[in-house]
C-alpha cells in the first residue's frame, strides 16, 4: 500500500522506522510540511515526492493511506480534508481536540466508507496484552479498582521548542497529550466512566495549560479509580503506569512506558521476565504492531478499536476532566461535558 505523509516533526521516526520495518507492504509515496528545509531533507532521505500543500500532495500521489503527525489541534482540520479526499487515515493521538470535531469526522468517514485510525501503540506492549487476556478470562476475577501514575519529564526547552506545545487552541497538558494513552487504557480495561472529579496546576512549566493534574473516576456497579499525572518530573522519565485490584488477584504495569510487570499477583505464579521489554523512550516499540494492525484491518475490512468510534469516547474524557477542572465540580459524562478551553 502507498502511503503519504503530513507532518515531518518530533513523532515522524518512529513511524518511519515502522514502515521501514514493513517496506514489502508499505511505501512512502510523498511528504508535506510547511518548514522547507525540514520537509527538503526528509525528502531527500526518504528519495520520496514532497509537498507544501499536503491537498496537492495526496492528489497527485493518490496514497491509500495517509499519516497525519501534526499538532493535536491541527488533527481534525487534516483528517477532514483527508477523508474528502476519500483516503484512510492514520493520526497520531488524541484524534482531535473539541467533541464537536470528532463527530465530524466519524460521520464523514462513515459517508465516504473511509477509516481512521488514531494510534495507541502502548496496547500492543506484551504486559499490556497478557493483563489485558487474563482479565477477558476472568482470572482476576472483578476488577474495581485501577490506579494510573504518570510521571515523566517535559522541561521548559521542549514547550519552548514548539510554540504550540503547552496552548490550549493546538495542545492542552499533560491530560490531553502525554496522559492520553493511559486515559485511553484506563477505559479500555475499566470501561467508560460515569463520572470525573479533577484538580490540576502548573509547577514548573511556563505555558498556558496544566503540568500536573489529579483525577477521580466512578464507574459503574461502585467502581473506582485515580490517576495522577505530571510532566514536572525532574530530571527525568520515571513512571508510566496503571495498577488493577480484582477480587481474585491484583497486577502492576510499570516503567515509564507500560513495559514492563513491577508485580503480577494471582493465584500462580508466572514468568515475569518474558513480557518485560526495554523501549529506549516513552513511545515504546508498539507502532510496528499499530501499522500491522492498521494493514490487516483494511485488507481483511475488519472493524478495529483504534478507530474513531472508540477514539471519540478518549475525547470526551479529556474534555470532562477539563470541565471538572474548569468548575470545580464533579462531572457526569451524560451530561455536556466539552470543555470552554481546550481546542479554542
Amino acid at each position: 500500500m502507498k502511503i503519504f505523509i503530513i507532518g515531518c516533526g518530533r513523532i515522524l521516526q518512529k513511524h518511519l522506522d515502522s514502515i521501514k520495518v514493513l517496506s514489502s507492504k508499505l511505501k512512502v509515496v510523498g511528504v508535506s510540511d510547511l518548514k522547507k528545509k525540514r520537509l527538503n531533507d526528509i525528502a531527500k532521505k526518504l528519495n520520496t515526492n514532497k509537498f507544501i500543500d499536503y491537498q496537492e500532495g495526496i492528489k497527485k500521489t493518490n496514497p491509500d493511506i495517509v499519516s497525519i503527525l501534526t499538532p493535536s489541534g491541527y488533527h481534525a482540520k487534516h483528517i477532514i480534508d483527508v477523508l474528502k479526499l476519500k483516503k484512510n487515515v492514520i493520526v497520531e493521538k488524541p484524534m482531535c481536540l473539541k467533541i464537536s470535531d470528532g463527530k465530524k469526522i466519524i460521520n464523514l468517514a462513515k459517508k465516504n466508507k473511509k477509516r481512521v485510525f488514531v494510534v495507541m501503540q502502548n496496547k500492543f506492549n506484551l504486559p499490556v496484552l497478557k493483563l489485558r487476556n487474563d482479565i477477558e478470562k476472568s482470572k482476576f476475577g472483578n476488577i474495581f479498582h485501577a490506579s494510573v501514575i504518570v510521571r515523566w519529564m517535559r522541561n521548559q526547552k521542549y514547550y519552548d521548542n514548539d510554540i504550540w506545545r503547552g496552548t490550549w487552541r493546538l495542545d492542552g497538558g499533560v491530560i490531553s497529550n502525554q496522559a492520553s494513552h493511559h486515559l485511553d487504557l484506563l477505559r479500555t480495561i475499566m470501561g467508560d466512566p460515569i463520572s470525573v472529579f479533577a484538580k490540576s496546576n502548573k509547577h514548573l512549566a511556563k505555558i498556558q495549560c496544566e503540568d500536573t493534574a489529579l483525577i477521580i473516576f466512578k464507574f459503574k456497579n461502585n467502581k473506582s479509580a485515580i490517576m495522577e499525572a505530571t510532566t514536572a518530573m525532574r530530571p527525568k522519565n520515571i513512571e508510566g503506569s496503571i495498577s488493577v485490584l480484582g477480587t481474585k488477584g491484583s497486577a502492576k504495569i510499570g516503567g515509564f512506558a507500560l513495559n514492563k510487570f513491577e508485580y503480577y499477583n494471582l493465584s500462580r505464579e508466572i514468568n515475569l521476565s518474558k513480557y518485560e521489554t526495554n523501549p529506549k523512550n516513552v513511545y515504546g516499540f508498539g507502532h510496528v504492531k499499530f501499522y500491522m494492525h492498521v494493514l490487516d484491518s483494511l485488507k481483511n475490512d475488519i472493524q478495529s478499536e483504534f478507530q474513531a468510534n472508540e477514539a471519540i469516547k478518549t475525547v470526551k474524557l479529556i474534555n470532562a476532566i477539563y470541565k471538572s477542572i474548569e468548575t470545580n465540580k464533579e462531572v457526569y459524562l451524560k451530561d455536556k461535558i466539552a470543555s470552554k478551553k481546550l481546542g479554542k
